[in-house]
Protein backbone atom coordinates (compact mmCIF):
# COMPACT_ATOMS: atom_id res chain seq x y z
CA UNK A 1 0.00 0.00 0.00
CA UNK A 2 3.13 2.40 0.79
CA UNK A 3 4.81 1.70 -2.32
CA UNK A 4 1.09 2.68 -4.02
CA UNK A 5 0.50 5.53 -2.48
CA UNK A 6 4.27 6.77 -3.09
CA UNK A 7 3.82 5.87 -7.11
CA UNK A 8 1.02 8.23 -6.99
CA UNK A 9 2.99 11.41 -6.21
CA UNK A 10 6.39 11.02 -7.88
CA UNK A 11 7.15 13.81 -9.53
CA UNK A 12 4.77 16.04 -7.52
CA UNK A 13 6.48 19.36 -6.39
CA UNK A 14 6.05 20.25 -3.14
CA UNK A 15 3.59 23.42 -2.76
CA UNK A 16 5.03 26.08 -2.20
CA UNK A 17 2.99 29.45 -0.11
CA UNK A 18 4.19 32.36 -2.75
CA UNK A 19 3.04 29.91 -5.61
CA UNK A 20 -0.44 29.72 -4.01
CA UNK A 21 -0.66 33.28 -2.58
CA UNK A 22 -0.26 34.26 -6.30
CA UNK A 23 -3.25 32.26 -7.27
CA UNK A 24 -5.12 32.82 -4.55
CA UNK A 25 -4.40 36.91 -5.29
CA UNK A 26 -5.04 36.46 -8.60
CA UNK A 27 -8.60 34.67 -7.30
CA UNK A 28 -9.48 37.53 -5.14
CA UNK A 29 -9.84 40.18 -8.05
CA UNK A 30 -7.89 43.02 -6.69
CA UNK A 31 -9.81 42.45 -2.85
CA UNK A 32 -7.20 42.70 0.36
CA UNK A 33 -6.08 38.83 1.12
CA UNK A 34 -5.94 39.77 5.21
CA UNK A 35 -9.61 40.81 5.19
CA UNK A 36 -10.91 38.29 2.75
CA UNK A 37 -9.43 34.66 3.39
CA UNK A 38 -7.48 35.44 6.71
CA UNK A 39 -9.08 34.50 10.41
CA UNK A 40 -7.85 34.93 13.67
CA UNK A 41 -8.86 33.60 16.85
CA UNK A 42 -9.96 36.32 20.18
CA UNK A 43 -6.01 35.76 20.81
CA UNK A 44 -4.95 36.70 17.53
CA UNK A 45 -3.95 33.23 16.45
CA UNK A 46 -4.14 32.89 12.49
CA UNK A 47 -6.00 30.00 11.23
CA UNK A 48 -5.41 29.77 7.52
CA UNK A 49 -6.48 29.88 5.07
CA UNK A 50 -3.93 27.33 4.17
CA UNK A 51 -0.84 25.83 6.24
CA UNK A 52 1.64 24.11 4.14
CA UNK A 53 4.17 23.53 6.77
CA UNK A 54 4.03 23.65 10.69
CA UNK A 55 6.76 22.27 13.50
CA UNK A 56 5.77 19.38 14.58
CA UNK A 57 4.40 19.04 18.62
CA UNK A 58 4.87 15.58 18.69
CA UNK A 59 1.73 13.49 20.00
CA UNK A 60 0.35 16.45 22.22
CA UNK A 61 -2.41 14.32 23.11
CA UNK A 62 -1.89 11.60 25.98
CA UNK A 63 -1.44 7.68 24.49
CA UNK A 64 -4.91 6.04 25.52
CA UNK A 65 -4.49 3.67 28.72
CA UNK A 66 -7.71 1.43 28.10
CA UNK A 67 -8.74 0.69 24.04
CA UNK A 68 -12.44 -0.44 25.54
CA UNK A 69 -13.06 2.97 27.58
CA UNK A 70 -10.37 5.42 26.01
CA UNK A 71 -12.11 8.36 28.41
CA UNK A 72 -14.36 8.14 31.70
CA UNK A 73 -18.16 9.33 31.10
CA UNK A 74 -18.42 11.68 33.75
CA UNK A 75 -21.87 12.57 34.17
CA UNK A 76 -23.22 15.37 36.50
CA UNK A 77 -26.14 15.38 38.63
CA UNK A 78 -27.90 18.39 40.53
CA UNK A 79 -31.14 16.58 41.40
CA UNK A 80 -32.21 18.71 44.72
CA UNK A 81 -33.68 15.64 46.62
CA UNK A 82 -30.91 12.85 47.68
CA UNK A 83 -33.47 9.86 46.86
CA UNK A 84 -33.83 11.39 43.25
CA UNK A 85 -30.36 11.83 42.73
CA UNK A 86 -29.99 8.17 43.88
CA UNK A 87 -32.21 7.06 41.01
CA UNK A 88 -30.55 9.15 38.55
CA UNK A 89 -27.41 7.81 39.16
CA UNK A 90 -28.33 4.65 38.66
CA UNK A 91 -30.16 4.80 35.75
CA UNK A 92 -27.15 6.46 34.02
CA UNK A 93 -25.21 3.85 35.61
CA UNK A 94 -26.86 0.89 33.44
CA UNK A 95 -26.84 3.49 30.87
CA UNK A 96 -23.20 3.48 30.54
CA UNK A 97 -21.66 6.42 32.96
CA UNK A 98 -18.95 5.30 34.38
CA UNK A 99 -18.01 8.47 36.67
CA UNK A 100 -20.37 9.91 38.95
CA UNK A 101 -20.23 14.34 39.24
CA UNK A 102 -21.91 15.81 42.31
CA UNK A 103 -22.97 19.32 42.60
CA UNK A 104 -23.53 20.02 45.80
CA UNK A 105 -25.60 22.29 47.45
CA UNK A 106 -27.07 22.40 51.15
CA UNK A 107 -30.23 24.56 49.99
CA UNK A 108 -30.92 22.25 46.87
CA UNK A 109 -31.08 25.44 44.86
CA UNK A 110 -28.65 24.42 42.07
CA UNK A 111 -27.28 20.89 43.60
CA UNK A 112 -28.06 17.48 45.55
CA UNK A 113 -29.23 19.00 48.89
CA UNK A 114 -26.62 17.23 51.46
CA UNK A 115 -25.52 18.82 54.73
CA UNK A 116 -22.81 16.55 56.08
CA UNK A 117 -20.60 12.49 54.64
CA UNK A 118 -23.30 10.65 56.01
CA UNK A 119 -26.03 12.31 53.89
CA UNK A 120 -24.01 10.08 50.80
CA UNK A 121 -25.26 7.18 52.33
CA UNK A 122 -28.89 8.00 50.54
CA UNK A 123 -27.18 9.72 47.42
CA UNK A 124 -24.84 6.46 46.56
CA UNK A 125 -26.79 3.70 47.72
CA UNK A 126 -26.64 0.54 45.45
CA UNK A 127 -23.25 2.16 43.90
CA UNK A 128 -20.03 0.42 43.96
CA UNK A 129 -17.95 3.13 43.89
CA UNK A 130 -14.88 0.86 43.54
CA UNK A 131 -15.75 0.45 40.16
CA UNK A 132 -17.85 4.02 39.69
CA UNK A 133 -15.58 6.50 41.12
CA UNK A 134 -17.34 9.72 42.63
CA UNK A 135 -16.36 13.30 42.25
CA UNK A 136 -17.22 16.66 43.86
CA UNK A 137 -17.79 18.90 41.40
CA UNK A 138 -16.02 22.20 41.61
CA UNK A 139 -17.19 25.06 43.75
CA UNK A 140 -18.73 23.42 46.56
CA UNK A 141 -18.72 23.85 49.97
CA UNK A 142 -19.04 20.13 51.56
CA UNK A 143 -17.12 18.58 53.93
CA UNK A 144 -14.14 16.98 51.73
CA UNK A 145 -12.41 15.45 55.23
CA UNK A 146 -15.66 13.52 55.53
CA UNK A 147 -16.26 12.70 52.19
CA UNK A 148 -13.19 11.05 51.59
CA UNK A 149 -13.28 9.21 55.14
CA UNK A 150 -16.69 8.09 53.80
CA UNK A 151 -15.75 7.16 50.12
CA UNK A 152 -12.30 5.55 51.37
CA UNK A 153 -14.97 3.38 54.48
CA UNK A 154 -17.20 2.37 51.51
CA UNK A 155 -14.12 1.04 49.31
CA UNK A 156 -13.11 3.79 46.42
CA UNK A 157 -10.33 3.49 45.97
CA UNK A 158 -10.29 6.35 43.70
CA UNK A 159 -12.99 9.74 44.32
CA UNK A 160 -12.37 13.32 43.72
CA UNK A 161 -12.49 16.14 46.57
CA UNK A 162 -12.43 19.10 44.07
CA UNK A 163 -10.98 21.37 46.10
CA UNK A 164 -8.94 24.73 44.96
CA UNK A 165 -5.13 25.21 43.91
CA UNK A 166 -4.97 27.55 47.06
CA UNK A 167 -6.90 25.47 49.40
CA UNK A 168 -4.72 25.14 52.68
CA UNK A 169 -6.23 21.39 53.29
CA UNK A 170 -4.61 20.64 50.05
CA UNK A 171 -1.30 18.96 51.03
CA UNK A 172 -2.72 17.19 54.14
CA UNK A 173 -5.80 15.23 52.66
CA UNK A 174 -2.89 14.38 49.44
CA UNK A 175 -0.51 12.46 51.85
CA UNK A 176 -4.00 10.55 53.40
CA UNK A 177 -5.56 9.82 50.43
CA UNK A 178 -2.82 8.72 48.25
CA UNK A 179 -5.24 7.31 45.61
CA UNK A 180 -7.84 10.19 45.52
CA UNK A 181 -8.18 13.31 42.92
CA UNK A 182 -7.78 16.35 45.44
CA UNK A 183 -7.25 19.71 43.62
CA UNK A 184 -9.47 20.58 40.60
CA UNK A 185 -7.98 23.56 38.52
CA UNK A 186 -11.19 24.66 37.24
CA UNK A 187 -10.08 26.76 34.10
CA UNK A 188 -13.14 26.76 32.50
CA UNK A 189 -14.66 29.59 34.52
CA UNK A 190 -12.34 32.21 31.97
CA UNK A 191 -14.03 30.77 29.28
CA UNK A 192 -17.63 30.67 30.73
CA UNK A 193 -16.88 34.64 31.74
CA UNK A 194 -16.17 35.49 28.04
CA UNK A 195 -12.07 34.83 28.35
CA UNK A 196 -9.81 33.38 25.30
CA UNK A 197 -8.59 30.23 24.73
CA UNK A 198 -4.66 31.64 25.78
CA UNK A 199 -6.41 33.24 28.88
CA UNK A 200 -7.74 29.97 29.87
CA UNK A 201 -5.10 27.81 29.40
CA UNK A 202 -2.83 30.55 30.92
CA UNK A 203 -5.00 30.26 34.49
CA UNK A 204 -4.77 26.48 34.27
CA UNK A 205 -1.02 26.60 34.20
CA UNK A 206 -0.96 28.80 37.20
CA UNK A 207 -3.11 26.60 39.01
CA UNK A 208 -1.09 24.04 37.79
CA UNK A 209 2.18 25.03 38.96
CA UNK A 210 0.46 26.35 42.75
CA UNK A 211 -1.41 23.29 43.33
CA UNK A 212 2.09 21.06 42.59
CA UNK A 213 4.28 23.28 44.51
CA UNK A 214 2.21 22.95 47.52
CA UNK A 215 1.72 19.22 47.00
CA UNK A 216 5.16 18.56 46.42
CA UNK A 217 6.48 20.84 48.94
CA UNK A 218 4.43 19.02 51.97
CA UNK A 219 6.24 15.42 51.11
CA UNK A 220 3.99 14.42 48.21
CA UNK A 221 6.19 12.76 45.77
CA UNK A 222 6.22 14.80 42.04
CA UNK A 223 4.44 12.01 40.23
CA UNK A 224 2.41 11.12 42.69
CA UNK A 225 1.39 14.90 42.65
CA UNK A 226 0.26 15.04 39.35
CA UNK A 227 -2.27 12.17 39.50
CA UNK A 228 -3.99 13.86 42.45
CA UNK A 229 -4.48 17.57 40.19
CA UNK A 230 -7.07 17.68 37.77
CA UNK A 231 -7.03 20.08 35.09
CA UNK A 232 -10.81 20.90 33.87
CA UNK A 233 -11.15 22.79 30.81
CA UNK A 234 -14.43 24.05 28.34
CA UNK A 235 -14.95 22.41 25.36
CA UNK A 236 -17.30 24.30 22.67
CA UNK A 237 -18.62 23.79 19.06
CA UNK A 238 -15.61 25.42 17.76
CA UNK A 239 -14.18 21.80 16.47
CA UNK A 240 -10.61 22.99 15.26
CA UNK A 241 -9.88 25.30 18.08
CA UNK A 242 -11.13 23.24 21.16
CA UNK A 243 -9.36 20.49 19.73
CA UNK A 244 -6.34 22.72 19.45
CA UNK A 245 -6.39 24.13 22.65
CA UNK A 246 -6.71 21.21 24.77
CA UNK A 247 -3.50 19.86 22.82
CA UNK A 248 -1.55 23.17 23.89
CA UNK A 249 -2.81 22.22 27.78
CA UNK A 250 -1.23 19.04 27.55
CA UNK A 251 2.10 21.00 26.17
CA UNK A 252 1.80 23.38 29.21
CA UNK A 253 0.96 21.37 31.67
CA UNK A 254 3.65 18.27 31.09
CA UNK A 255 6.42 21.67 30.96
CA UNK A 256 5.25 22.52 34.11
CA UNK A 257 5.85 18.88 35.70
CA UNK A 258 9.20 18.94 33.92
CA UNK A 259 10.37 22.18 36.19
CA UNK A 260 8.94 20.36 38.93
CA UNK A 261 11.17 16.66 37.70
CA UNK A 262 8.29 14.88 37.02
CA UNK A 263 8.91 13.80 33.59
CA UNK A 264 7.11 10.37 34.07
CA UNK A 265 4.13 12.08 35.41
CA UNK A 266 1.01 12.53 33.22
CA UNK A 267 -1.61 15.22 33.29
CA UNK A 268 -4.82 14.38 34.46
CA UNK A 269 -7.29 16.87 31.92
CA UNK A 270 -10.89 16.41 32.06
CA UNK A 271 -13.05 18.96 29.16
CA UNK A 272 -16.77 20.01 29.97
CA UNK A 273 -18.76 21.32 26.78
CA UNK A 274 -19.11 24.87 27.13
CA UNK A 275 -21.84 26.25 28.89
CA UNK A 276 -22.11 30.13 27.64
CA UNK A 277 -22.89 28.96 24.11
CA UNK A 278 -26.02 27.08 25.15
CA UNK A 279 -29.41 28.80 24.72
CA UNK A 280 -33.32 28.66 26.32
CA UNK A 281 -34.33 29.04 22.99
CA UNK A 282 -34.72 26.00 20.45
CA UNK A 283 -32.54 24.05 22.93
CA UNK A 284 -32.68 20.96 20.62
CA UNK A 285 -29.75 23.09 18.67
CA UNK A 286 -27.65 22.62 21.59
CA UNK A 287 -27.26 18.93 20.60
CA UNK A 288 -25.65 19.94 17.36
CA UNK A 289 -23.46 22.03 19.80
CA UNK A 290 -22.75 19.55 22.47
CA UNK A 291 -21.75 17.09 19.55
CA UNK A 292 -19.00 19.38 18.13
CA UNK A 293 -17.41 19.61 21.32
CA UNK A 294 -17.63 16.47 22.53
CA UNK A 295 -15.70 14.87 19.11
CA UNK A 296 -12.99 18.00 20.02
CA UNK A 297 -12.64 17.18 23.69
CA UNK A 298 -12.31 13.19 22.75
CA UNK A 299 -9.95 13.62 19.75
CA UNK A 300 -8.05 15.66 22.20
CA UNK A 301 -7.38 12.93 24.65
CA UNK A 302 -8.86 14.01 27.46
CA UNK A 303 -8.97 11.77 30.75
CA UNK A 304 -12.43 12.43 31.56
CA UNK A 305 -15.40 14.72 30.03
CA UNK A 306 -18.95 15.66 30.88
CA UNK A 307 -21.45 16.43 27.83
CA UNK A 308 -23.87 19.11 29.73
CA UNK A 309 -27.20 18.45 29.09
CA UNK A 310 -29.57 20.16 25.90
CA UNK A 311 -31.81 21.59 28.70
CA UNK A 312 -28.39 23.37 30.70
CA UNK A 313 -29.40 26.93 30.07
CA UNK A 314 -33.40 26.18 31.15
CA UNK A 315 -32.58 24.47 34.50
CA UNK A 316 -32.31 20.53 35.45
CA UNK A 317 -32.02 17.83 33.11
CA UNK A 318 -34.98 14.97 32.91
CA UNK A 319 -34.55 11.79 31.97
CA UNK A 320 -34.45 12.48 28.06
CA UNK A 321 -31.58 15.28 28.59
CA UNK A 322 -29.39 13.62 30.21
CA UNK A 323 -29.92 10.14 28.67
CA UNK A 324 -29.41 11.85 25.17
CA UNK A 325 -25.91 13.15 27.31
CA UNK A 326 -24.63 10.07 27.42
CA UNK A 327 -25.49 8.23 24.65
CA UNK A 328 -23.55 10.74 22.58
CA UNK A 329 -20.42 10.17 24.44
CA UNK A 330 -20.85 6.19 23.55
CA UNK A 331 -21.69 7.30 20.14
CA UNK A 332 -18.00 8.87 20.05
CA UNK A 333 -16.39 5.90 21.88
CA UNK A 334 -18.09 3.21 20.27
CA UNK A 335 -19.12 4.05 16.89
CA UNK A 336 -16.78 7.02 15.75
CA UNK A 337 -14.01 4.61 17.95
CA UNK A 338 -12.78 8.57 18.61
CA UNK A 339 -10.10 6.49 21.25
CA UNK A 340 -8.94 3.75 18.82
CA UNK A 341 -6.68 6.55 17.27
CA UNK A 342 -3.72 8.01 19.69
CA UNK A 343 -3.87 11.65 18.65
CA UNK A 344 -5.67 11.59 15.47
CA UNK A 345 -4.44 15.61 14.66
CA UNK A 346 -1.03 15.34 14.65
CA UNK A 347 1.00 16.21 11.92
CA UNK A 348 -2.41 18.12 10.55
CA UNK A 349 -0.76 21.52 9.89
CA UNK A 350 -3.36 23.66 11.19
CA UNK A 351 -3.65 21.82 14.19
CA UNK A 352 -0.58 21.96 14.80
CA UNK A 353 -0.10 25.38 13.99
CA UNK A 354 -2.72 26.43 16.46
CA UNK A 355 -1.59 23.97 19.12
CA UNK A 356 2.45 25.53 19.20
CA UNK A 357 1.06 29.00 19.01
CA UNK A 358 -1.94 29.12 21.57
CA UNK A 359 0.77 27.02 24.02
CA UNK A 360 3.45 29.59 23.39
CA UNK A 361 1.27 32.67 24.11
CA UNK A 362 -0.19 30.49 27.20
CA UNK A 363 3.48 30.10 28.54
CA UNK A 364 3.99 33.77 28.37
CA UNK A 365 0.82 34.69 30.00
CA UNK A 366 1.26 32.16 32.22
CA UNK A 367 4.26 33.74 33.32
CA UNK A 368 2.97 37.14 33.99
CA UNK A 369 0.68 35.56 36.49
CA UNK A 370 3.25 34.31 38.21
CA UNK A 371 5.16 37.48 38.25
CA UNK A 372 2.18 38.95 39.96
CA UNK A 373 2.37 36.63 42.73
CA UNK A 374 0.58 33.59 40.99
CA UNK A 375 -2.64 32.32 41.18
CA UNK A 376 -3.73 32.52 44.42
CA UNK A 377 -2.92 36.55 43.82
CA UNK A 378 -5.42 36.75 41.41
CA UNK A 379 -7.86 39.20 42.62
CA UNK A 380 -10.47 41.92 40.92
CA UNK A 381 -7.60 44.30 40.38
CA UNK A 382 -5.03 42.44 38.61
CA UNK A 383 -3.67 42.81 34.93
CA UNK A 384 -5.22 39.29 34.20
CA UNK A 385 -8.40 39.91 35.54
CA UNK A 386 -8.72 43.49 33.61
CA UNK A 387 -7.50 41.25 30.22
CA UNK A 388 -10.34 39.06 30.72
CA UNK A 389 -13.70 41.64 31.15
CA UNK A 390 -11.96 43.58 28.42
CA UNK A 391 -12.26 40.04 26.32
CA UNK A 392 -15.60 39.14 27.67
CA UNK A 393 -16.65 42.63 26.38
CA UNK A 394 -15.28 42.22 23.19
CA UNK A 395 -17.06 38.73 22.62
CA UNK A 396 -20.23 40.47 23.51
CA UNK A 397 -20.06 43.27 21.34
CA UNK A 398 -19.26 40.71 18.61
CA UNK A 399 -22.82 38.33 19.10
CA UNK A 400 -24.61 41.92 19.52
CA UNK A 401 -23.69 43.35 16.03
CA UNK A 402 -23.62 39.80 14.60
CA UNK A 403 -20.58 39.28 13.36
CA UNK A 404 -20.68 36.31 15.48
CA UNK A 405 -23.36 33.62 15.00
CA UNK A 406 -24.82 31.28 16.76
CA UNK A 407 -27.20 29.10 15.43
CA UNK A 408 -30.85 29.14 15.97
CA UNK A 409 -30.63 33.00 17.90
CA UNK A 410 -29.50 35.53 15.23
CA UNK A 411 -29.18 33.28 12.34
CA UNK A 412 -31.32 30.32 10.95
CA UNK A 413 -33.74 30.77 13.81
CA UNK A 414 -36.62 28.52 13.55
CA UNK A 415 -39.79 29.80 13.16
CA UNK A 416 -41.57 26.84 15.05
CA UNK A 417 -40.26 26.26 18.25
CA UNK A 418 -41.05 22.67 20.20
CA UNK A 419 -40.05 22.75 23.17
CA UNK A 420 -37.82 20.61 25.44
CA UNK A 421 -38.98 19.11 28.47
CA UNK A 422 -36.83 20.29 32.02
CA UNK A 423 -36.55 20.13 35.50
CA UNK A 424 -37.14 23.71 37.91
CA UNK A 425 -33.76 24.63 39.22
CA UNK A 426 -30.42 27.10 38.72
CA UNK A 427 -27.91 26.67 36.93
CA UNK A 428 -24.18 25.33 39.64
CA UNK A 429 -22.37 28.95 39.89
CA UNK A 430 -18.93 29.45 38.35
CA UNK A 431 -16.70 27.73 40.73
CA UNK A 432 -14.50 30.87 40.97
CA UNK A 433 -16.90 33.56 41.66
CA UNK A 434 -14.21 36.44 40.30
CA UNK A 435 -15.03 35.28 37.15
CA UNK A 436 -19.04 35.14 36.84
CA UNK A 437 -20.46 33.09 34.29
CA UNK A 438 -22.03 35.26 30.95
CA UNK A 439 -24.58 33.23 28.21
CA UNK A 440 -23.95 33.99 24.50
CA UNK A 441 -27.28 34.00 24.02
CA UNK A 442 -28.57 37.09 25.90
CA UNK A 443 -25.92 39.28 23.61
CA UNK A 444 -27.24 37.38 20.34
CA UNK A 445 -31.04 38.44 21.28
CA UNK A 446 -29.59 41.68 22.12
CA UNK A 447 -28.61 42.59 18.40
CA UNK A 448 -31.19 40.29 16.86
CA UNK A 449 -33.76 42.48 18.69
CA UNK A 450 -32.65 46.05 18.34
Amino acid sequence: MTETLHALIDGLQPAQTDDWRALADKALRGADFETTLVRKTEDGVKRGPVFFSAERTGNAAPQRADAFLPWQIRQGFTEAEPLSANKAILADLLGGVSQIGLHIDPEGACGVAMGKASDLAKVLDGVDTSIAPVFLEPGHDFDAEGFAAWMREAGASVAGLALDAADPRLAALAKAHPSFVIASVDARAIHETGGTEVQELALAAAGYAEAMGALIEAGVSPKQASAQIEVIVAADADIHLTLSKIRAGYLVTRNILEAYGAEDGAPRMRAVTSGRMMTRRDPWTNMIRTSAAGFAAAAAGVSALTILPATYALGRPDRLARRAARNLQILLQEEAHIGAVADPAAGAFLHEHLTQALAEQAWRQFQSIESDGGYSALSGDSAFTRDVIAARQALQKQYESGDRVLFGINRFAAPDLREMKFETGQLPPSSLPLFPAIRLEDAALAGANS
